[in-house]
């Protein structure tokens, strides 16, 4: 299982969790599609039992409802991380080992404690005598949105402006315009580089706080998953770089995408992959 609930000292329980392929994430929206979606929802979480596998949610997801402010929305995926338990998994794409940094990031003393997440589900579990227990988990984040959501933004922001600061160097933007894939470099590397070439090549695009969200969300999970759900411009972008490193001879995975038009599509790879793994 991904998630285990056990008792420690101090009658106290502590929540461990460990990522299993067959693994699926979700961007905000397709969230949102499977807690409205009785039918896609009953496929996914069957699915996902019968795999013994995990759906990898981020601090992302978690922020994206903070900024959202839809508390009829949180409860129903709150419903939805209940169904899918203990096969789900939660990370900090900006600080857990082997996400956005490959050897994770130092939260430094301002930041959260070190497995904060996982700990206020196991108090939630202690709460109702030591069974998962996912009320409140999403809505009560969304009524800290005043502490909370400075973060975020500052987050979005801090990414925006490196990826174009990158683009007043003239040297750097050159490097992007010309950039291909190549043998020897590492599928992290190489990824990144592909993902961030656009404001270089089209000097009309900018970098904006909404890629910053939609960069973490992609770069992260197609690195660790198998199948990711993204918006169709990213699935696209996923698809044009795994092509671009695949000629490179580079190896490593990258996660199969897919888009809002395209939902069917991954129950139907999900389910038929499910004894491959």
């Amino acid at each position: 299982m991904a998630m285990t609930l056990r008792p420690i000292e101090g009658n106290a329980l502590q929540v461990t969790q460990e990522f299993r392929h067959p693994a699926v994430y979700f961007d905000h929206w397709a969230i949102r599609h499977f807690t409205e979606n009785v039918e896609d929802q009953d496929r996914f979480i069957a699915a996902l039992h019968r795999s013994g596998g995990t759906w990898l949610f981020s601090t992302a997801n978690l922020f994206e409802f903070i900024a959202m402010t839809d508390l009829a929305q949180a409860e129903e995926t709150e419903k939805l991380i209940q169904r899918a338990l203990p096969f789900f998994h939660l990370a900090e794409f900006m600080v857990d080992k082997g996400y956005f940094f490959e050897e994770g990031l130092n939260p430094g003393l301002h930041g959260p404690q070190k497995d904060w997440i996982l700990d206020d589900l196991a108090n939630r579990a202690f709460i109702v005598g030591g069974r998962w227990n996912t009320y409140r988990f999403i809505q009560d984040a969304i009524n800290h949105r005043n502490e909370l959501l400075p973060l975020f933004q500052e987050m979005k922001l801090a990414i925006s402006e490196a990826v174009m600061a990158l683009t007043l160097d003239p040297s750097k933007s050159c490097n992007a315009k010309k950039f291909t894939p190549r043998a020897g470099m590492s599928l992290r590397e190489s990824l990144l580089l592909e993902f961030l070439r656009e404001p270089h090549v089209n000097e009309k695009y900018k970098f904006d706080e909404n890629d910053s969200m939609d960069f973490l969300h992609a770069f992260s999970s197609v690195l660790t998953c198998d199948f990711v759900l993204l918006d169709a411009h990213w699935c696209h972008k996923v698809q044009s770089a795994a092509d671009r490193i695949a000629s490179a001879g580079i190896r490593g995975s990258i996660a199969r995408c897919f888009s809002k038009k395209s939902v069917s599509d991954f129950l139907i790879a999900f389910e038929a992959n499910i004894t491959k793994f």
